[in-house]
């Protein structure tokens, strides 16, 4: 009855803000067009409005601007061509009155004679920005963030649709690729590698629940899961590549919106009126205290976090710029004191955790056909892990503490050159001083025992790529990766292939193979058993990649996609002690004496069927079929932790223009997540009377199977000037519960059950002038 009677409240505050005038409302559309190899700006591009009548178009500068003033508010499509270049496709693009929109394009040189060029269709939009990547990538924007239901502007959770992306948890955007756990993922943010951009991260096996970025602030960016080009090292399960969008150059645009979730204010403009520098910076605060009052998101506690995100861009002239970024996040959860296990014990817990980032980009594109990137970074994450676990009849006071500090100092520089039309070369570099900070504490009573670990490292990354367009319909890239980490002196060279073959018009068929690795979380480094560090030499956890790929444009503004992947993993990290079974390829940090002998292997088949946006409405349909596993010291193979065998997403939405004049929109959203259930290890009780898991059954239990249905409601109101949306989202919509673990009480033989969050409403507000 209280989510019942907290729908309907939502729902009648969502329909009494659809009210409209009927003017039309008009914005500018500009932007930037460059050669996509070399960065150089492109004149005399021709930018046309699709489908408009009378005929709107424009063309580039001499510095490859261009503007489009008197757009009509709602979607737009638009095309750009150049001679000697290949047509270029923005579709359904979403203006609004209150935000000019900024279109920065890139253009790829045509081989041949034009008329052996034949426009079928529109490209496909969700092509990677990097285009040396041919398989298991694709690109994603803005607005996928904003429509995807219940992904709370989060990149992380919006991936859960995505073919081969896996997860069964309802309170993180913990992102499992093809089996591997999620602390297997490389995150890069304009370049440089950086931490897991998240609140509520703790030290290499709590994934996170709300990400740092902001769709205020994104761009379009890249997603990979897998064989992946040379340039990306420390990675063996995927990438996820961000870039940050500039501020408004030429007028300056705010953004304020609140919500169950908090609040936060965005703002962005010129530095000055004679000066095409940009500022763009956001805020946000949150705490769940109301949202908690709804549904019991946090048992015992009322999380909160707060993040900062900057981006400022100075041009020094048409070929180069110097951009400044920076992201800072604060989080915790003080849990209050619980009395647990019939009143026996008082159980207290405290998280905190933080997170920053800041980096600086000189990019120049000289006229030779060639372009320069160097940067620097700053980063660094802490976690503060507190727990007290006190017996109410004997006193006995239990604590725990676990401190883990990181931060990196890196400098990267790469350098592009166009061979000619068909072959452009790529080398870069990246050098990593890392410094860690590691404090434990155990203690019962006044008998305490603390460990502090102190350490520096550095890695080094080289690579070489190059790719080569044999012709318009048959492409290769071939690249070579090399990783030195200075703490075991693990020394890796990872050559990578991949190539691109167009068929037929409709039919591309792609293969991608490659060595990829990454380092283990710090902390397993610095395990403390008998008061030595065993573990210091570990080896990167690596893997050699083959996928074979099949696309088919089997509709005019969609595709059918399958990959078929298998995954050799080897150096994976396993206890020593053939009689625990336990390893890294299970997600989490192990106490215990550690050799990097294990083996493992992810196989599966992954479908995409999905229809972009146009006509107003989209859909995306994905089913993969998997195996992960594992093999321990004792010789014997096991489930990984994520060995969920299935799983398929289902995400969709139609926009309805509510006026003629196209200044109301209303939009809704559906999405459902389904999956095998998550993997559970039986329970025993050793000879000193504890409950331990029954080591040779270690991950044989398959809970029901996962399923969550969530939508996403929003109508946005166009007003001279200003926009409203008005947003409601609400997760598990069927309010199904999902299992977390469950088991049977070997002492007691009752079966202990832990469920996860039930229905989650979510109502925001936002207006843009």
């Amino acid at each position: 009855m209280k989510h019942s009677k907290t729908f309907i409240f939502f729902t009648t505050l969502f329909l009494c803000s659809l009210n409209s005038i009927g003017q039309t409302l008009t914005q500018q559309v500009k932007g930037k067009i460059i050669n996509q190899q070399t960065g150089s700006p492109l004149e005399g591009v021709t930018i046309v409005l699709i489908n408009s009548n009378p005929l709107k178009g424009t063309t580039t500068n001499e510095k490859g601007d261009f503007i489009l003033k008197r757009i009509p508010v709602g979607r737009a499509s638009f095309k750009f061509s150049l001679i000697g270049y290949e047509d270029y496709f923005a579709p359904e693009i979403s203006i609004s009155s209150a935000k000019q929109v900024v279109l920065n394009i890139k253009l790829i040189e045509a081989l041949g004679q034009l008329d052996e060029i034949v426009i079928v269709t529109p490209k496909n939009n969700i092509k990677p920005n990097n285009k040396l990547a041919v398989v298991s990538a694709r690109s994603f924007d803005v607005d996928e963030t904003k429509r995807f239901p219940s992904s709370i502007n989060d990149p992380g959770r919006m991936a859960l649709s995505f073919a081969g992306v896996t997860t069964t948890d309802d309170a993180t955007n913990e992102i499992i690729v093809r089996g591997n756990p999620s602390n297997q993922l490389l995150w890069r943010i304009e370049g440089m590698e950086v931490p897991t951009p998240s609140h509520f991260v703790g030290s290499g096996n709590r994934p996170g629940a709300v990400s740092l970025l902001n769709n205020n602030l994104l761009g379009k960016s890249d997603f990979f899961t897998g064989a992946f080009p040379a340039e990306y090292g420390n990675a063996l399960s995927g990438v996820f590549d961000i870039n940050l969008r500039r501020g408004n150059s030429d007028v300056s645009e705010y953004a304020l919106q609140v919500g169950t979730l908090g609040a936060d204010i965005a703002a962005e403009g010129p530095f000055s009126k004679n000066y095409k520098g940009s500022y763009l910076v956001n805020y946000r605060y949150s705490t769940l205290k109301l949202l908690n009052k709804v549904i019991e998101v946090s048992k015992g506690g009322a999380p909160k976090y707060q993040d900062v995100a900057v981006k400022l861009y100075f041009p020094l002239s048409d070929r180069s710029y110097i951009s400044v970024w920076g992201i800072a996040g604060l989080s915790e959860d003080d849990k209050k004191k619980e009395i647990v296990s019939n009143g026996k014990y008082e159980e207290d817990e405290f998280f905190k955790s933080g997170t920053y980032m800041t980096g600086l980009t000189y990019s120049h594109s000289f006229k030779n056909n060639s372009k320069l990137n160097i940067r620097s970074s700053v980063s660094g994450t802490y976690s503060d892990v507190q727990y007290k676990l006190m017996d109410i009849t004997s006193k006995e006071l239990t604590e725990k503490r676990d401190e883990v500090y990181n931060n990196a100092l890196r400098f990267n520089a790469d350098y592009t050159k166009k061979i000619n039309r068909k072959t452009t070369v790529k080398m870069g570099n990246t050098l990593s001083f890392l410094h860690y900070n590691i404090d434990d504490l155990r203690a019962v009573n006044n008998d305490k025992e603390e460990t502090e670990e102190v350490e520096n490292a550095y890695i080094s990354q080289i690579y070489v790529q190059a790719k080569h367009r044999f012709t318009n319909n048959l492409s290769g890239n071939l690249g070579i990766h090399s990783t030195y980490f200075s703490l075991n002196k693990d020394f890796l060279v990872e050559p990578r292939l991949g190539v691109e073959w167009r068929a037929a018009p409709k039919h591309t068929f792609s293969l991608g193979v490659g060595m990829h690795s990454r380092i283990l979380p710090v902390k397993q480094y610095f395990t403390h058993i008998a008061n030595k560090q065993p573990n210091k030499n570990l080896e990167s956890t690596s893997a050699i990649h083959y996928v074979l790929g099949y696309d088919w444009r089997i509709i005019k503004n969609g595709h059918f996609k399958v990959e078929l992947y298998y995954q050799d993993l080897n150096n994976i990290a396993i206890t020593k002690d053939p009689l625990i079974t336990s390893s890294s390829m299970n997600g989490r940090v192990l106490n215990n004496l550690l050799t990097s002998d294990g083996i493992g292997k992810n196989y599966g088949v992954e479908l995409t069927f999905e229809k972009f946006f146009s006509n107003n409405y989209y859909y995306l349909l994905t089913t993969s079929l998997y195996d992960s596993k594992y093999k321990a010291a004792n010789k014997r193979w096991y489930n990984s932790t994520y060995n969920y065998k299935y799983s398929a997403s289902f995400v969709g939405g139609k926009e309805f223009n509510l006026s003629t004049s196209r200044n109301t929109i209303l939009g809704v959203n559906l999405k459902s997540l389904f999956s095998g259930g998550r993997r559970s290890t039986p329970r025993k009780v050793n000879t000193q009377g504890s409950i331990v898991l029954e080591e040779s059954k270690r991950n044989t239990i398959q809970l029901k199977d996962y399923l969550r249905l969530d939508l996403g409601l929003y109508a946005r109101i166009n007003r001279p000037k200003v926009t409203h949306t008005i947003s409601l989202d609400i997760q598990n919509l069927l309010n199904r519960v999902n299992l977390e673990d469950e088991f049977i009480n070997p002492v007691n033989g009752l079966k202990n059950i832990d469920t996860q969050l039930g229905l989650i409403p979510g109502i925001n507000y936002k207006i843009e002038f």
